[in-house]
């Protein structure tokens, strides 16, 4: 059938339930052969027109009552069809006249339908109802009629391409569904493994492992099997199934109309009813897929038992039946009014418009001549599938000659995605695209692209070849934290009355990042290692932590509460308390007074989000300074005890420091062991050994000493001082060679 140009049927349907029968014209045009077509399988020729009239009569009271399909005109059309004929076959039973009521006070006998026995509460019907109505409209069209899609493009409101995408979408989008309705009673963990994936496995999708588990498994388990014989079912047979489910045994018929072959009725339901009976599970799922996938067709919902009207395919409420028959409009053929008598409305029914006859037509052209007007200029917004497509850019081969493929995004640090923009022929609306990102994202272009003009502030872009606009190229920094949202990017495209969008999430692995941590010096200090460890700012973050290891000759080195962090010497840790932008972290380390490299070094791990990095350094340990420890003999004038032998320790350059003093004497000395104020000293009886302290250095130690007579080593102190990095050792003889005390 060639379709003629003008709005999707979605436009006419919304302008039907505006009051614009004019549009109810255009829709008779367009699928008033088909319904013939249908009647014919029910009904003689002669009475084929009759049928078609009162089934389209049905579907404008729907439409006009806010009933009826919203996109899937010509299956909802056709369905009304196959109803309004079995609503004839109910109302030409006898009636019986009796005075005892009671024997007849049940429930009212409703019509069976072998074909759809069991239909809806089949996994197929349940997964086909559970697509959107587009979806199904278009699996209609292009698998049951075998339309092309250049033919389907002006019913749905897409280009050719739009349908191409559209189709290939429904298909999975089935195919995902119906798997999905029998996960739920899948047993085992086994079952349920090779259940999720015979999608793939119909498809050729696996990988040569996961074929031969398949495979495997299927072999020993009859259920399994009977799942995915239907899932070839849905994935092979689509126009065998859906017709005859959706319309009965009239459904080959029609099809067979449609096409101009012959289908042999018998022998496909003798081979359905063969398939239905036999013992293995496995042959019955095939029957079952045949029955209830094309339930699939339009609307498990297209209950054929029990309503007065089909229910649209996305579960609107039914609309009870007309009153009064439909009014004509001046551009739809006349159609018989439904063939129940009327009954008084309870209440006013709605005045046709002025422009339509007020009676109902008393002939029935069998061949409609509608006057149709010039269609107004579209406006409403067309969801075009094909419009925008997002890819990823091909990857390219190492500069050198390597053989290695390399991703062109890797080489920028980001990820790199590349939009393409197709649009209808001889396109002179402008082209828009815009530009949205999550918050662990930024604006992805730098300047205009090629054939783009670009504004960051509105996250607009416009081509400048409206009819064939460049692919554009967008890169984005591989995110370090967030959530989905936070790394997904939306592009909306449109042109005129078509638009389409799509989105793209992008990962963020964990990855070490060597820019993130740093340890930089402190201020100089000879007697400690002052350190200041810095985080480099980021983007989203929730939070940032320091690990802090070190050797055994070394110590917990952070201060209490520092400012801007909260840190734990139990579990070595520090958190920032301001994870976008960390304060510096101030660490001292007192200098090691000796062990191995290992015991001397000190190990930093950040961790921000999903970044992380590493640092450590080995620290000096004590070094030797020969200006800092004088053995000093005071004057007479300054000697604080003429009767023993005094000498002053003096450690030069220090203040309120700690200081340590080890003190070891010869044979012929014997240290007495004065108390300095703020000084304490420690000493063993039998070794010639001493250890004096303070932790604030204010003034040199006196020591005081008794002595005989004699030189070199019997007669010699040593002293060995230490002062935070560094240390000196120096030694003098009492009495001196020159005789002074």
């Amino acid at each position: 059938m060639e379709t003629p140009e003008g709005p999707s049927d979605a436009e006419l349907i919304a302008r039907v339930r505006n009051g614009d029968l004019e549009a109810y014209g255009e829709l008779f045009g367009r699928h008033h052969h088909a319904a013939e077509r249908m009647a014919r399988q029910l009904v003689p020729a002669g009475d084929a027109d009759d049928l078609a009239s009162d089934a389209f009569a049905k579907v404008l009271d729907a439409l006009r009552g806010g009933g009826g399909p919203d996109i899937s005109f010509r299956a909802y059309l056709l369905t009304t069809v196959r109803r309004v004929h079995v609503d004839r076959i109910r109302s030409g039973k006898k009636v019986q006249t009796t005075d005892d009521i009671a024997a007849y006070e049940r429930e009212p006998e409703t019509f069976d339908d072998p074909t759809v026995t069991g239909f809806e509460s089949g996994a197929a019907a349940k997964a086909f109802a559970s697509l959107p109505e587009r979806w199904q409209a278009v699996l209609w069209h292009t698998e049951v009629e075998g339309e092309k899609p250049a033919a389907i493009a002006p019913l749905l409101g897409l280009t050719a391409n739009g349908v191409s995408a559209l189709a290939y979408r429904a298909r999975e989008g089935l195919r995902q569904a119906y798997l999905q309705q029998h996960l739920a009673d899948v047993a085992g963990d086994r079952c349920r493994w090779t259940t999720e994936r015979l999608g793939a496995y119909v498809r050729g999708g696996l990988t040569k492992r996961e074929n031969r588990n398949v495979r495997e498994h299927l072999d020993d388990c009859a259920k399994c099997t009977a799942v995915y014989l239907e899932l070839v079912e849905v994935n092979s047979a689509l126009p065998a199934l859906l017709a005859p489910a959706l319309l009965g045994t009239a459904g080959l018929g029609y099809l067979a109309a449609a096409s101009g072959t012959k289908i042999g009725l018998a022998g496909v339901f003798i081979t359905l009813w063969r398939k239905a009976t036999e013992n293995s599970t496995r042959t019955a799922v095939g029957a079952g897929a045949v029955v209830v996938v094309a339930v699939a067709a339009v609307v498990a919902a297209m209950a054929l038992t029990g309503n007065d009207s089909p229910p649209a395919a996305i579960d609107k409420p039914s609309v009870p039946a007309p009153t009064q028959p439909p009014a004509k409009p001046p551009t739809v053929p006349p159609v018989k009014p439904p063939t129940q008598p009327p009954v008084k409305p309870t209440t006013a029914p709605t005045k046709p418009p002025t422009t339509a006859p007020t009676t109902a037509p008393t002939t029935q052209p069998t061949t409609p001549t509608p006057t149709t007007p010039t269609p107004p200029v579209p406006t409403t917004p067309v969801l075009d599938e094909g419009l925008l497509t997002i890819s990823i850019p091909p990857a390219k081969r190492i500069a050198g000659g390597g053989s290695a493929p390399v991703a062109m995004a890797e080489a920028a640090g980001g990820m790199s995605f590349v939009i393409t923009i197709k649009t209808p022929a001889g396109n002179l609306e402008p082209v828009v695209i815009g530009l949205k990102y999550g918050k662990s994202l930024a604006w992805p272009l730098s300047g205009n692209p090629r054939g783009w003009t670009c504004d960051k502030a509105a996250g607009e872009c416009t081509a400048t070849n409206s009819a064939k606009p460049e692919p554009m190229t967008v890169s984005f920094a591989t995110p370090t934290s967030g959530s989905v949202p936070d790394r997904t990017f939306t592009v909306s495209a449109k042109t005129g009355r078509f638009y389409d969008d799509d989105s793209r999430t992008l990962e963020a692995p964990p990855r070490t990042d060597e820019n993130l941590l740093k340890i930089l010096n402190g201020p100089a200090d000879a007697d400690v290692h002052h350190r200041v460890l810095t985080v480099a700012p980021g983007l989203e973050r929730t939070a940032v932590t320091l690990k802090i290891s070190y050797g055994s000759s070394l110590s917990w080195p952070i201060a209490k509460s520092p400012l801007g962090w909260k840190c734990s010497s139990a579990t070595k840790t520090c958190t920032s308390l301001t994870p976008l932008k960390p304060l510096p972290l101030p660490a001292t380390f007192n200098v090691p007074e000796g062990g191995s490299a290992t015991a001397r070094t000190f190990t930093v791990s950040a961790t921000a989000g999903l970044v992380s990095d590493v640092d450590s350094e080995t620290l000096t340990g004590v070094r030797n300074d020969e200006s800092l420890l004088q053995i000093l003999t005071p004057t007479p004038h300054d000697d604080p005890n003429p009767f023993v032998y005094n000498r002053f320790l003096k450690v030069n350059g220090v203040t309120d420091r700690r200081v340590v003093l080890d003190i070891s004497w010869g044979r012929n000395l014997l240290f007495l062991n004065a108390q300095e104020s703020g000084w304490t000293c420690s000493r063993s009886t039998d070794v010639r050994k001493a250890t004096c302290w303070t932790d604030n250095y204010r003034k040199p130690f006196n020591s005081e000493w008794t002595a005989w007579p004699g030189k070199g080593t019997p007669n010699t102190i040593t002293v060995h001082a230490r002062v935070g990095g560094r240390e000196d050792t120096d030694a003098v003889q009492i009495p001196p060679s020159s005789g002074s005390r």
